[in-house]
């Protein structure tokens, strides 16, 4: 084949990076989405935020910035409770192998882990006091281990199981065939640390540490007929049932417990009576209905009717429940309190979590009681008493927080106070659920407690309240006023809302189903991030905010960030929304502790949200597809989303086949009062939609789905206020959205040109679609072009003139040429011939098109770049001479991704294949450069890396699926480049000071009466064994013994404000000494964990023994459990 001179006279467009040593690839940043979250927990005095996975990771979080990653030895094992120690300032974790582990939290740097402890035994439950320095470890045995968190060793205090000894000396067990003394879950009561409530599967044991005995049981035995929460239907409605537990939650108080059964219901128990609860129910029970009592003429007649009335649906066990108190009574027994409930619904409800605003506990005095002189009253629930407790059990107002999904977990942000079980005044509910994919949980947030509640909550205004005039008293209210001040309040209550706001999550809680990475200028840059933390209608803050972060900056690389383009990362997300990241390295200028790191990186811009939901769910917008009505969305899914870098407008395909587009600060007398009608009918305007106060992107118009298009293709948006859209049938719509109104509606291919090419063509549909400002071979002259390629590599390209009355029309004949064959997408690049970049669709393109008389000579040629599955090709002014050609090969694996790249005003074409390799090539003349390795583990052909042409791009890790599901989970995203020098440092892991802005634990809420503030008595003196002034080391001397060594803190203490830092030097040596410090308190963990295993086991051989020796006692023991009904001591 004969060259000819213009193909000779092209430049090397690839100079500068010609050589391989010009490419270095290499990871800057891992940005992590938790999908495999195990448990969660929250410390309010520092801020801080814990994740366990199921990978056996706990990350940390806090304030901007502020991350933490967390491995556990040996890696892989799921992580089955976090607990924040906030006394010590430590973090536990018990791992799958019920081993302990512990961090601390006050090492500057990162975490330091302290000591692995094992229990040998399954741990079901873990606990912990702000109040002292001893963890509450419960087996399933039945056994409780107090763990010393200054020592770092198991204390000599232990609790056996009580719950088997009381089986063993009562007739309890006589209605189960099975033991049910296995511990569920233990709480330290709010105002008494000496009083420890333990959850057994046959009931609730109130337990006195310092007199080492149970002072207080709670049993619930259904008598025959009672109904409980299987209703009048439960075929052994007529037997007596014992309910098993399956979890507890204390009220504020201190003198109320609630107790979740395996039914479904919830009992509410006094700790002044053991013997009966105050009332038994569901979370939507009517009124006071108590399930634990006998309606005998409504048990009759449903049994005298039991065929003609279904029987109730089941229900689900309680989960768990927590019992929240707020500061809004002087009353120091506090005022409305809020149970929020998971579990309890029946099979058939959607899955949510319940909250139940519940009346203040404010009983009135009892009468004054009788008792010998000297001898302490013993507790008495009177009829007055009572009746008060139960009618501050009836529910006032209920509130469901939907889920996604089943919900797994939940968890309270407590506003400062770490008591009460950290469910105290809290702010925010985070809620774990399950998806569509098995092992995934994604997470939703919401405010608390909801707004409807704090209307119940506000006391009644009184009649002498004056109220608010807008005019000056004496002076009567003109008509106009009085109507505009009505008109606005009735404004302002139809704007307020029952529901609660959603919280904004963070990045690594979002539930992302794609994204890719762009590139933007200066101005642009500017344009998306102005005010981007301005305050949004109905959304709040996520409650994090602990630490600090720095970057330690040694090679001085930070001043190179200012040479870096600015980018950002387009998210979008399962719930149909989209979100931006700012991703640029500007944002890594926080390098020294008196300097940290000002906002996370990346970095969300939450202003620009983009919210599809509101448009789909409306059905005269008809933009949901043919689907059946589905209020929640969950069979739509965003496929694509297409943004433009100049004009910044943003285009989102739906699995429907509708496709919308958004604007940014759209003016607010530029929208409707109602839908506009357009002249196309594959057009509607959605003008007249706003989205909430504070988004700054609107919907402009949308293209209608049809089953007759089928799905979209591809899309194609440019800087010029053009959009392109292909369809499986063949259909292509070119889109002036100006109008928006259409100025091409194509069903096939019009022949010209070559007839072999275009035979091939009219059955096809289109696969990609190119915007560019360029000349043709056949026609010099820079106009407008689209580019429209088949599978085929056929291509049709349509130009589009500017013309008369600022119009635009498209040549009736289109012209044709012939790139690569099953072409990749984003694999077609129209270049300068003589500099390289890019001539798109912009700003600059415009501009050529509209110079008069602006042809093409030998310095304004143009390169069109056509990647296919097989090759690559270079053609000259688009439809002209080839240039070059290359073939992949065989040994490379599959091209899933080209980019053109520019480098120091150089070019070159990039190609990642499905082994992890990327392939360089000069430009024009397609020459290999190099080959990089990488990916060790490969690229994914239907998820290939999203790439920017300065060199960036990001790698997904999808969530693992079953074969054939069409599920995908982004898990984690991957930023690489292929130039890493200069900027690798910057990218590391921050180091943290959790410590930083940490306030102060609050003392320990003192016990309160029941009665009125005016009574002396309180039955929490009776069972209290300690005074009121009792604190917290009191309880540490009693675990750990008199004899507890406190070692001296070996972690590097938190940096004070102000503190240089220290050198790199001492920084290394520092890490070093904390190297072999963790080596020997592994290995003394491991040889403690050995001693204990050995215990374990012959603690076991020597339970087996007895057990064999209890067996020939058993007629004994039968006999004494006919009389005997006391407990015992420990």
């Amino acid at each position: 084949m004969f060259t000819s001179q213009a193909v000779k006279a092209l430049p090397d467009l690839s100079f500068d990076v010609a050589h391989a040593v010009d490419w270095q690839a290499g990871l800057l940043r891992t940005i992590h989405r938790h999908l495999d979250i195990t448990t969660v927990a929250t410390e309010p005095t520092s801020g801080l935020f814990a994740i366990g996975t199921a990978s056996g990771r706990i990350y940390l979080y806090g304030s901007p910035g502020v991350e933490c990653e967390l491995r556990l030895d040996p890696p892989g094992l799921r992580i089955k409770f976090l607990q924040f120690a906030a006394s010590a300032f430590k973090l536990l974790a018990i791992d799958e192998q019920n081993r302990l582990h512990v961090f601390d939290l006050a090492n500057e740097g990162r975490p330091k882990l302290q000591r692995i402890t094992g229990f040998g035994r399954p741990v079901n439950a873990l606990v912990t006091s702000p109040s002292h320095t001893h963890a509450f470890v419960a087996l399933a045995n039945g056994e409780i281990k107090t763990y010393d968190l200054l020592c770092l060793r198991i204390s000599q205090y232990s609790i056996p199981n009580l719950w088997k000894m009381r089986e063993e000396m009562s007739l309890a067990n006589s209605l189960s065939e099975t033991p049910l003394d296995m511990v569920i879950d233990t709480l330290i009561h709010p105002r008494d640390l000496n009083l420890l409530f333990v959850a057994y599967e046959g009931g609730v044991a109130l337990l006195d540490l310092k007199e080492q005995k149970p002072v207080r049981k709670f049993v619930l035995t259904l008598p025959p007929g009672a109904p409980g929460g299987s209703g009048y239907h439960a075929k052994d409605i007529l037997h007596p049932r014992h309910l098993q537990v399956t979890t507890l939650a204390v009220h504020p108080s201190g003198h109320l417990v609630a107790v979740g059964y395996v039914d479904g219901t919830i009992g509410f128990w006094s700790l002044e009576d053991e013997d009966k609860p105050l009332m038994l129910r569901t979370i939507d029970s009517p009124g006071g209905e108590d399930l634990s009592a006998v309606d005998t003429a409504k048990l009759e007649s449903l049994i005298a009717a039991a065929n003609q009335q279904p029987p109730e649906p089941p229900r689900e066990p309680i989960f768990k429940l927590a019992w929240s108190g707020f500061p809004n009574s002087s009353d120091p027994r506090g005022g409305d309190t809020a149970l929020t409930v998971l579990g309890g619904i029946t099979l058939d409800s959607p899955p949510c979590v319940t909250t139940l605003l519940l009346p203040p506990l404010q009983p009135p005095a009892p009468p004054t009681p009788t008792s010998p002189k000297g001898q302490p009253t013993m507790p008495f629930l009177y009829p007055e008493t009572r009746a008060a407790i139960c009618a501050s059990l009836s529910v006032k107002n209920v509130h469901t927080y939907g889920a996604a999904g089943t919900v797994q977990d939940f968890l309270l942000f407590p506003r400062s106070s770490p008591h009460f079980s950290g469910t105290y005044d809290p702010s925010a509910i985070l809620i774990v659920s399950e998806t569509d994919a098995p092992d995934a949980r994604v997470c939703e947030a919401f405010e608390f407690p909801p707004p409807a509640f704090l209307e119940f909550s506000r006391p009644p205004a009184s009649s002498t309240d004056t109220p608010r005039s807008p005019v000056p008293q004496g002076d009567e209210p003109e008509p106009d006023d009085a109507l505009a001040n009505e008109l606005e309040m009735t404004l302002q209550s139809m704007s307020m809302s029952d529901d609660p706001s959603p919280v904004r999550l963070p990045p690594f809680l979002w539930n992302v189903g794609g994204e890719y990475i762009v590139k933007l200028d200066k101005h642009a840059y500017d344009s998306l991030v102005m005010d981007k933390l301005a305050p949004i209608e109905g959304e709040v803050a996520f409650p994090v905010k602990g630490g600090l972060a720095w970057i330690e900056d040694s090679e001085g690389l930070a001043k190179y960030t200012k040479q870096q383009p600015h980018r950002v990362l387009i998210s979008y997300l399962r719930d149909l929304s989209i979100h931006f990241l700012d991703l640029s390295s500007q944002l890594l200028n926080g390098t020294s502790p008196e300097a940290p790191m000002a906002t996370s990186y990346p970095s969300p811009i939450p202003r620009l949200t983009i919210e599809l939901a509101p448009i789909l769910i409306d059905p005269s917008l008809g933009l949901a597809g043919n689907t059946d009505f589905d209020p929640r969305l969950a069979k739509q899914r965003i496929e694509a989303v297409h943004f433009a870098p100049e004009s910044l407008e943003c285009v989102t395909v739906l699995r429907s086949g509708a496709v919308v587009l958004h604007r940014l600060d759209v003016p607010a007398d530029a929208a409707s009062f109602g839908p506009q009608s357009l002249p196309d009918e594959e057009l509607v305007s959605l003008s007249h939609l706003r989205a909430r106060k504070g988004l700054r992107y609107s919907p402009a118009f949308a293209i209608k789905p049809s089953s007759t298009r089928g799905p979209v293709t591809s899309c194609a948006l440019s800087d010029m206020g053009f959009l392109a859209v292909a369809y499986a049938s063949g259909l292509l719509l070119i889109i002036d959205m100006r109008g928006p109104r259409v100025l091409l509606r194509s069903t096939s291919r019009p022949h010209g040109g070559s007839s072999f090419l275009h035979r091939h063509s009219e059955s096809e549909p289109i696969q990609q679609l190119t915007w560019a400002c360029c000349n043709l071979a056949a026609d010099p002259e820079v106009q407008m072009r689209l580019l429209c390629t088949a599978d085929s590599g056929q291509i049709t390209i349509y130009t589009l003139r500017y013309g008369a009355q600022s119009t635009w029309s498209i040549d009736a004949h289109p012209g044709a040429s012939e790139g690569a064959a099953h072409p990749i997408s984003g694999g077609s690049f129209v270049l300068d011939a003589k500099k390289g970049y890019p001539l798109r669709a912009d700003r600059k393109g415009l501009t050529s098109v509209l110079q008069p008389g602006h042809t093409a000579d030998s310095s304004s040629q143009c390169v069109w770049v056509s990647a296919g599955a097989k090759g690559v090709r270079c053609t000259l002014n688009v439809n002209g001479e080839r240039v070059a050609r290359t073939e992949w090969g065989s040994k490379v694996g599959t091209v899933v991704q080209v980019e053109v790249v520019g480098h120091i005003d150089s070019y070159a074409l990039v190609a990642y294949t499905s082994l992890g390799l990327g392939l360089i090539y000069s430009l024009p003349h397609l020459e290999q450069i190099t080959t990089l390795e990488l990916h060790p583990i490969g690229l994914s052909f239907s998820d290939p890396p999203k790439t920017d042409d300065s060199g960036d791009y990001i790698v997904h890790t999808n969530f693992p699926v079953p074969p054939g599901s069409s599920t995908r989970l982004i898990s984690s995203t991957e930023l690489h480049t292929l130039f890493t020098t200069r900027r690798t440092g910057l990218f590391f892991p921050p180091f943290v000071n959790l410590a930083y802005g940490r306030g102060a634990v609050p003392a320990q809420p003192q016990p309160v009466s029941l009665g009125p503030a005016s009574m002396m008595g309180s039955v929490l003196g009776y069972l209290g064994s300690l005074s009121i002034t009792s604190a917290g080391d009191q309880i540490d001397t009693l675990l750990a013994g008199p004899d507890r060594p406190i070692p001296q803190p070996l972690s590097k203490p938190a940096r004070p404000a102000g503190r240089s830092t220290e050198t790199a030097a001492s920084t290394t040596a520092a890490g070093m000494s904390a190297g072999v410090g963790d080596l020997y308190n592994r290995l003394g963990s491991a040889i403690a964990e050995r001693g204990e295993m050995l215990g374990d086991l012959q603690q076991s051989l020597d339970s087996l023994g007895q057990e064999s020796k209890n067996m020939v006692a058993q007629a004994k023991r039968l006999a004494t459990q006919q009389t005997a009904k006391g407990w015992f001591g420990f």
